[in-house]
């Protein structure tokens, strides 16, 4: 009996048992942000292999026991643990993985934890910068990166930036860092086609900015790879600095759909004080002059050309997907008018990403897509015309006592008169057309060998970018410009590619617990192809056919022009990265490259690099400093290169010579065009630097100091080849250049008291470049100024001991008591008329490299509210105002032209022409409020939700760029940089900061919302 009970209860005790271990759990999981459901989410019971995932609703279940754990994990969200009690439903709001975010920085062909970075690598959030009208990416780090300077050449849509990460490292060649978009890197030469004769008589506004095919919504951040150790990866690229911008990638769970919009309204930020139409009338009668082509017009020149621009942008994005695949799909449109009449532009893109893994996450491929189309209607402002200049230069001389139009409508012009133009007409009747499109792809597959041994992964990266660019261009026989030769029309087309293939391994392990290892080596292929053509014809008898027909016009003006042009890399690279415990950090790599640009003897160059960091908080002498939380010193040294001189440099070229007679016939001929160096190689920079990271009280304050030396030899330069010869120079390698400078970046939270949030940033640099040597040379003179009788002149010197751009000149001391004329010093002389200090006793009068740069920013939440501000501002920067020089001359009276007030207010004579001397380089320092922003995000939009649907967020906000400028500099604008080369031989020698009718920057004002659905 009693063994029958015993029987009895022990089955009774499994059946309770069984009925434990099936019982049943459900819920839901969602997005702790949302409140929006997630597919596909991972739950295991804890040391079991039992588990199962989340359906489309996030909804799930499982069978488990009472005191199991559930384990929740999924993609891009912190793991959260659950112990099964009683319940029936457990429900689960995931939060996202915010820090792993965080502390992830892009490095050349990988990711690294920031906490373990030893190179100067610094990260943006896009989302954080990308605030007011934002047209290319690289506006979203200006001032926000210590050691990197921009500078916005000038305000028209898509206009060109000088970008300098401490410092430039050229003299010749191209000082822009190298572009990496999503592990692509990108050629930045830029795609604009060109025109034939142009300047002077053919205005144009020059080259755009390369990289405003890119929806700055579209980027999830941007890496800047500062110092040579961390660029030395992408080797014979990496001189000048590497950006890497990364795009945004789609997230598990429900569909989400982001829209963002605004409207901006930009207008004449500062306008030049020029005679109005009475003060020209009085200086005519004061100095006696004829009154017969003078005019009862009162027009202000800068008014008529410029308005109120009105331009407008629209994001539409969505994105979602299962623990397998996600996506993200955008669009965006944007179009933006210029504040110059007939001027802007308009731009159509689209982006999708998709990510996808496989055999158990073995397998991981990464596809993304950029297509881009934009139409640009440029302004013919043309900055370096000579004496005729373009439609800016016109804006200054044109008399302000002279109408617009005429009575009958037409366009008022000066009869007899083909120097001087209606700005208005030109920027009206001047067709200038660039529609381009661009397709940037990448493909990138992971696959993990574990079958071989733990944490050996393979990649393939494959990238295409292609671009292809047409332009229309016409004057009209009506316009003074082309009135001579009947009218003109042009056409141009340009198409550029890259192909990349890269294969590369890398193999990352843990060793008993303190030894953390990667290895990464592989090869990379990249091509790159430039063809093109131009065609003009002169000499229509209508202007009907605007460019549409170049056959209409006189077949004996008829012009062409062809080009193609190949280069290849190809590259063998690797890197090693050691820590010990996350105490001892070392990284090394290695690249070779083999460039077709260069010589024979030279086509292959090694660069490396390592360094060296060292946790100095996790050692017992700090352990015990309760203000430190993480203490870090970097030591970093490498060897990086630069290409970008442009093809077939090194090899001899030939090119037309123009026809001659042989015997009774007519043929064309050929002759050398450049001289072949077998020996040209690569201009090398080797750099150095030591920085400190700190983080202090818990990240209260955070933040990095560094100084860095950057050294560059075998500059590219010019050289006379002996006589007689089929070309007077050749390229070589010859010269030194040397930036010295400290970089400090500092973050501080203020206030942090739940409602109540305020965070300050400040970015500092000062850089010093030197050039040290020209090859045996003592001098070389570049800096080409512009304007009547100014265009033979070079106001800026090369020499050993000074900084690259600096100017010189005869020294302005004041004006002749008894004559009014400007006089000046020189070397040997102490007083003299300007123009009588010939060349060889000019002085150093300035540089146009600021002692240092700066940015602050502000961050302040309360409750729904957030309040930003961006300053940004450079101190000690001098700049050539070569428009001053040129319309502050009281001798433009003799020819009937405007000019600035200033030149009634200096006793200079009547007859005296313009004279170049120190009196116009002036001081470009400047603080501006780069942008402020005000914003409100609705926390309960359920009463919306009723009307459109399921709202994850809402945003609105308010947002002012270029507020305002403080500022000794009396141009348009400090920040100015006219591309305004001399050359020596066949390559330019670059200039920097020279301002000559450049495009005035707006004032911008913008209002916008945001939605998440």
């Amino acid at each position: 009996m009693v063994k029958k009970i015993l029987l009895l209860s022990t089955l009774m005790l499994c059946c309770v048992s069984l009925a434990f271990a099936q019982r049943t759990i459900t819920g839901t999981v969602t997005d702790a942000d949302s409140g929006l459901p997630l597919p596909g989410v991972n739950i295991a019971i804890k040391g079991t292999m039992t588990g199962t995932t989340t359906d489309i609703n996030g909804q799930y279940r499982i069978q488990a026991n009472q005191g199991d754990v559930l384990v929740f994990s999924f993609v891009g969200y912190l793991t959260q643990e659950v112990p099964v009690g009683t319940q029936d439903v457990i429900d689960v709001a995931l939060a996202v993985d915010e820090v792993l975010l965080d502390e992830v920085v892009v490095v050349g062909y990988g990711t690294q934890r920031r906490a373990n970075v030893t190179g100067s690598a610094e990260r943006v959030n896009a989302d954080e910068a990308n605030v007011g009208l934002v047209s290319a990416p690289e506006q979203l780090i200006q001032g926000r990166v210590a050691g990197v300077n921009i500078i916005q050449n000038g305000g028209e849509p898509g206009a060109p930036t000088t970008v300098r990460i401490r410092g430039g490292t050229s003299i010749s060649a191209s000082n822009e860092p190298l572009y990496v978009i999503d592990g692509v890197p990108i050629d930045n030469a830029g795609g604009t086609p060109g025109l034939l004769n142009e300047g002077g008589n053919t205005p144009s506004s020059g080259r755009k900015n390369p990289l405003v095919f890119l929806n700055p919504n579209d980027i999830e951040s941007i890496d800047v790879l500062k110092d040579a150790s961390a660029a030395a990866i992408y080797g014979s690229r990496g001189a000048n600095g590497v950006i890497l911008i990364t795009t945004k990638k789609g997230r598990a769970g429900q569909v989400q759909v982001d829209y963002d919009g605004y409207v901006s309204t930009s207008n004449f930020a500062r306008k030049l004080d020029l005679l109005t139409a009475e003060e020209y009338w009085a200086a005519v009668r004061f100095y006696g002059l004829p009154e017969d082509n003078l005019g009862n017009a009162d027009t202000d020149w800068q008014e008529a050309v410029t308005r109120d621009a009105v331009s407008h942008q629209h994001n539409l994005a969505f994105g979602g997907g299962t623990s397998a695949t996600q996506y993200r799909a955008s669009v965006s449109y944007l179009k933006q008018e210029g504040i110059i009449i007939d001027s802007g532009l308009e731009r159509v893109s689209g982006r999708i990403n998709v990510n996808h893994s496989a055999f158990d996450d073995r397998l991981r491929i990464d596809t993304r897509l950029t297509g881009s189309f934009f139409n640009d209607n440029r302004a013919p402002f043309n900055q370096t015309g000579g004496f005729e200049g373009g439609l800016l230069t016109n804006v200054m001389k044109y008399n302000p006592t002279l109408p617009v139009r005429r009575a009958d409508g037409t366009f008022f012009e000066i009869p007899g008169q083909t120097s001087v133009r209606n700005p208005v007409a030109m920027a009206e009747q001047v067709d200038d057309i660039v529609k381009t499109t661009r397709l940037l792809g990448s493909f990138k597959a992971d696959y993990d060998f574990t079958f071989i041994t733990e944490g050996l992964t393979g990649t393939v990266n494959l990238g295409l970018d292609r671009q292809q660019a047409s332009r229309r261009y016409f004057i009209p026989g009506a316009n003074p410009l082309k009135q001579a030769v009947n009218g003109e029309a042009q056409q141009s087309n340009r198409e550029q590619s890259s192909q990349l293939i890269e294969l590369y391994g890398t193999y990352a392990r843990l060793f008993g617990d303190a030894h953390n290892v990667s290895l990464v080596g592989g090869y990379s292929f990249q091509e790159f192809l430039q063809e093109g053509f131009q065609a003009m014809a002169q000499g229509f008898v209508t202007d009907l056919f605007e460019f549409n027909n170049l056959a209409a016009g006189n077949s004996e003006t008829f012009s062409i022009s062809s080009f193609k042009q190949k280069n290849r890399l190809i590259s063998f690279f690797g890197r090693l990265n050691y820590d010990y415990r996350g105490r001892y950090i070392l990284s090394a790599s290695l690249r070779r490259d083999g460039s077709s640009r260069f010589g024979a003897d030279e086509k292959w160059g090694f660069f490396p690099a390592f360094t060296l960091g060292w946790r100095l908080s996790d050692e017992s002498f700090l352990q015990g400093v309760e203000a430190i939380s993480d203490l870090k010193l970097r030591v970093g040294w490498g060897v990086t290169g630069s290409q970008e001189i442009g093809n077939l440099r090194s090899l001899p070229i030939f090119g037309s010579a123009g026809n001659a007679v042989l015997g009774e016939q007519e043929v064309s001929g050929v002759a050398p065009t450049n001289f072949p160096n077998p020996d040209l190689k690569w201009e090398e920079t080797t750099q150095f630097n030591v920085g400190l990271d700190f983080d202090l009280w818990d990240s209260r304050v955070y933040g990095s100091v560094e100084y860095y030396v950057k050294n560059t030899d075998d500059l590219l330069l010019e050289f006379e080849v002996p006589q007689p010869a089929a070309v007077p120079t050749r390229l070589a390698n010859a010269g030194e250049m040397k930036n010295t400078g400290v970089d400090v970046a500092l973050n501080a939270v203020v206030l942090d008291r739940g409602d109540l949030f305020l965070e300050f940033g400040a970015t500092f640099n000062r850089n010093k470049n030197e050039i040290e040597n020209l090859g045996g040379r003592t001098q070389i003179f570049t800096g080409r100024a512009s304007g009547a009788g100014l265009s033979q002149l070079n106001t800026q010197i090369l020499t050993p001991g000074e900084p690259f751009g600096t100017f010189f000149g005869p020294e302005f001391i004041g004006f002749d008591p008894q004559t009014g004329i400007q006089l000046c010093r020189g070397a040997q002389t102490q007083s003299a008329p300007c123009s009588d200090i010939g060349q060889a006793e000019w002085l150093i009068i300035g540089s146009a490299q600021p002692d240092f740069t700066y940015g602050l920013t502000t961050n302040l939440t309360y409750k729904n509210w957030d309040f930003s501000f961006f300053i940004r501002g450079e101190q000690g920067r001098d700049v050539f105002n070569n428009t001053a020089l040129e319309y502050s001359s009281k001798n433009l009276l003799n020819t009937n032209v405007n000019f600035l007030r200033q030149a009634l207010e200096d006793p200079t004579p009547l007859a005296e022409a313009p004279q170049y001397s120190s009196r116009w380089i002036q001081d470009a320092s400047f603080l501006r409020m780069e942008n402020i922003t005000l914003g409100y995000t609705f926390r309960n939009v359920t009463s919306l939700n009723a009307l459109v649907g399921t709202i994850r967020r809402a945003r609105i906000y308010v947002s002012a760029n270029n507020l305002f400028v403080i500022t000794p500099y009396d141009g348009f604008d400090p920040e100015v940089n006219t591309e305004a080369s001399s050359s020596v031989g066949n390559i330019p020698i670059l200039s920097l900061g020279i301002d000559y009718t450049n495009y005035p920057r707006p004032r911008t004002f913008t209002a916008g919302i945001s939605l998440g659905f």
